[in-house]
């Protein structure tokens, strides 16, 4: 699978669902909402389609990211500051959980369900391609 593909569908899905569900603690611009502490939920969600993803913590310990096949993506796409990332701790993965937020449980739930279900057969979804890349 290509990440970019899969970022641009859990992107929209993300629209989607907060018009359909709303959201109380993120926005509407999935980009604000995924840079703003929910990245480690982006990351949970990029996890369940590349099993080999590794967290990545910036080392301003502000953000997360997803390390795959040499590369770092987050909800923006390919990140080009790799010299900003290192291979998250224990230590890290503590700080995650203490400071970040969490999607709520019942909103994650109808999130992951539709974006696994855009992954899986995007071609007859509601799921439009950014064309993003970075």
């Amino acid at each position: 699978m290509d990440v970019i593909k899969i970022i641009n569908i859990i992107n929209e899905t993300y629209l989607y669902a907060y018009d359909m569900y709303g959201f109380c603690y993120g926005t509407d611009d999935v980009i604000k909402t995924f840079t703003s502490g929910f990245c480690y939920d982006y990351f949970c969600i990029i996890k369940m389609f590349f099993s080999n993803a590794i967290l990545m913590m910036q080392n301003d310990k502000m953000h997360c990211a997803a390390l795959i096949n040499g590369e770092i993506y987050d909800v923006t796409g390919l990140r080009i500051d790799t010299e900003n990332f290192h291979e998250a701790t224990g230590c890290d993965v503590e700080y995650i959980y203490k400071y970040y937020n969490v999607l709520s449980p019942s909103f994650k739930e109808k999130f992951n369900y539709l974006v696994t279900k855009n992954v899986l057969n995007y071609k007859n979804s509601y799921v439009k391609t950014l064309n993003k890349t970075a």
